[in-house]
């Protein structure tokens, strides 16, 4: 009966905060991305490439980067905490990366069917994935991941399962075009309750200039629909990028519209990055910063 009544409370408070099944799985967890209106499937590849598009990572310029992020997420009523943790190497044509991805929620208080207060439940969600990017052909890779998801509403009502993500990505001299679809096969199983991971799909295209870049991308999100993203980065000297965003999703599902902007420095390969989002009455304040080292 107790653990009845902990899912039913964990359920209503999702419904409640109008969320959608497992947001670390389908949000922008990297301060670039953030900062870009949430895209990246047709940018070059940074540290936390691998829960984006891994693709980039094979016909990178780079020979590896590895960084992480923390982000205070959606603090209108209470911030989430997370971090985004990855790296990748590459070797010729082949690529491998790593990543970790965590969201702590907010406490909130369990209640008994007899209205006794019991102990405070912290409801999380965490990822840990493996990928191998491949380039083929000059210019044109593809990648592919496991991922490893688990996810805790309250003691006794959690559940852990695997998945895949998948990319394609095409990066001439001045343009990238790049398809990924993330989430796949896997279902998580609260008690008696099942739910399938949110699939993710994304197509977008970039063009890449010496001191600008821009990017637009289309997704569909499961259970939500369509959304969009649009990003712009300038580079008015070598080592300061200057960047903002847009991104449109439905106010009730996925994730909502919000604006963005950011900057990041890149001194010797150090890579330092913040971003904000505003704009949203649930994601508007949300801070996501980041350092990370190419090499």
């Amino acid at each position: 009966m107790k653990r009845l009544i902990l899912l039913s409370g964990a359920l209503l408070i999702a419904q409640l905060l109008g969320a959608q099944a497992l947001p670390l799985l389908y949000t922008p967890s990297d301060p670039r991305s953030s900062a870009m209106g949430g895209t990246g499937v047709a940018l070059t590849a940074d540290a936390w490439a691998l829960d984006v598009n891994f693709a980039a990572a094979a016909v990178s310029p780079d020979t590896g980067t590895f960084g992480a992020a923390y982000d205070r997420w959606a603090p209108q009523p209470v911030a989430d905490n997370r971090f985004a943790a990855g790296g990748w190497y590459r070797k010729g044509r082949l690529a491998f990366g790593l990543s970790a991805r965590g969201d702590f929620a907010p406490a909130y208080e369990q209640v008994s069917a007899g209205g006794e207060t019991l102990d405070s439940v912290q409801p999380f969600d965490m990822s840990a994935a493996l990928g191998l990017a491949w380039s083929p052909a000059p210019g044109f890779a593809l990648s592919a991941a496991a991922r490893l998801v688990s996810s805790s509403l309250a003691p006794g009502v959690s559940g852990v399962t695997v998945c895949a993500d998948l990319g394609i990505l095409y990066h001439a001299r001045h343009f990238c075009a790049g398809l990924s679809a993330a989430n796949l096969g896997g279902h998580l199983r609260y008690g008696s309750t099942e739910a399938a991971l949110p699939i993710l799909v994304r197509g977008g295209g970039s063009a890449l200039f010496e001191q600008f870049d821009v990017t637009a991308e289309l997704e569909y999100l499961s259970g939500a629909g369509v959304m969009a993203g649009a990003g712009a980065e300038f580079r008015p000297i070598p080592m300061l990028a200057l960047r903002a965003g847009y991104h449109y999703g439905p106010a009730d599902k996925g994730l909502p519209s919000f604006g963005s902007c950011g900057l990041g420095l890149d001194i010797e390969g150090l890579g330092i990055d913040v971003a904000v989002l505003y704009g949203s009455p649930t994601l508007g304040g949300t801070l996501c910063a980041g350092l990370s080292y190419s090499f």
